[in-house]
C-alpha cells in the first residue's frame, strides 16, 4: 500500500488526484510534508491532506428513495457529483452512502447535471440482471423507435465517440411526445457506458437539451434523467415515488 492509496481511501478521492496532491506537497504526516509516494506496511490515518474540506451536512430523507435490504435506491439531484472528485467539492452522493451505509457501494453513477435513480448494493451481493430507463428532451422531431448498437470509444477522458461498428450493449430509443421543436425520448439500457446515451443521441442528430459537450448547450441544465432502475426483479420508478421531480413536461422548465 502506498501513501496515495491511503489518501485516496481516507478522503474518498481518486488515486490520480491523491498523487497530484502529493506532487504539490499538500500531504503531511505528523506535521511534516510528505515528498514521495512511498510504500507503507498498513493503513495509517495520520496522513493529512492540507486542503479545506466543506462540512458534510444533509437530510437523508431528501436522497433516500427506498431501502430494500441488499439494495438501496437513492435520488441524485442535478448539479451534484455521484462520487467526490476533489476534497473541496460540495456534498456528493457518495458522502451520504459512506456516512449512512458503509457496507454498500453504487453500481453506477450519473453525470453531474443528470438527475435520477442510483442504486447501491450491499457488499457481497452480486446482481444478475440490471435494467435502467432514462428520459431526455432532445432537439428535433423523432417519430420512430431506434435500436442503437454501435460501439463506444471511451479512451479520451472527457468526451467519448461513436465507432461505426456493432457493439454488445444497445440502446432502445423511443419517442414519447413532442413539444414545439423537441421530442421527449425514453431510452432503455442494461448497462450504460460513460456518456453513452448523450453521445448516441448526438450522433443521431438529436442532441439532448442542455448538453454543452455533445451539441446543444442552449439550456440551463442537461435534460437527462434516470427515472427507472430494476435489479434482479426489484424495481423503482421515480414517477411513482417522487412525481414532482419528473422532467416529462418540458413546460415545467421554461
Amino acid at each position: 500500500m502506498k501513501v496515495s492509496d491511503i489518501i485516496s481511501k481516507q478522503y474518498n478521492i481518486s488515486k490520480r488526484l491523491a498523487k497530484k496532491y502529493l506532487k504539490e506537497r499538500r500531504v503531511s504526516y505528523q506535521g511534516k510534508i510528505v515528498k514521495d509516494d512511498y510504500i507503507v506496511d498498513q493503513f495509517d490515518d495520520k496522513f493529512v491532506l492540507e486542503v479545506s474540506c466543506p462540512d458534510i451536512d444533509f437530510n437523508l430523507k431528501d436522497f433516500l428513495l427506498d431501502d430494500l435490504g441488499d439494495i438501496i435506491f437513492f435520488y441524485k439531484p442535478p448539479f451534484m457529483h455521484t462520487e467526490r472528485h476533489k476534497p473541496t467539492d460540495e456534498l456528493c452522493l457518495s458522502d451520504i452512502l459512506n456516512n449512512e451505509f458503509k457496507d454498500f457501494r453504487f453500481i453506477s453513477r450519473l453525470d453531474f447535471e443528470t438527475d435520477g435513480v442510483i442504486a447501491a448494493i450491499k457488499t457481497g451481493y452480486q446482481p444478475v440482471k440490471v435494467h435502467k430507463r432514462y428520459r431526455a428532451w432532445v432537439k428535433g422531431i423523432l417519430n420512430e423507435i431506434i435500436i442503437f448498437d454501435k460501439k463506444i470509444d471511451a479512451n479520451k477522458r472527457k468526451k467519448v465517440s461513436i465507432i461505426d461498428e456493432k457493439g454488445d450493449n444497445f440502446l432502445r430509443i423511443k419517442p414519447v411526445k413532442h413539444y414545439t421543436f423537441y421530442t421527449l425520448v425514453d431510452v432503455g439500457i442494461d448497462f450504460a457506458h460513460r456518456h453513452q446515451i448523450r453521445a448516441a443521441l448526438s450522433y443521431l442528430n438529436f442532441p439532448i437539451l442542455g448538453d454543452k459537450l455533445y451539441g446543444d448547450g442552449d439550456y440551463e441544465r442537461l435534460l437527462l434523467q434516470c427515472y427507472f432502475t430494476e435489479i434482479d426483479g426489484i424495481s423503482i420508478c421515480l414517477d411513482d415515488i417522487r412525481p414532482e421531480l419528473s422532467i416529462a413536461s418540458l413546460q415545467n422548465f421554461q
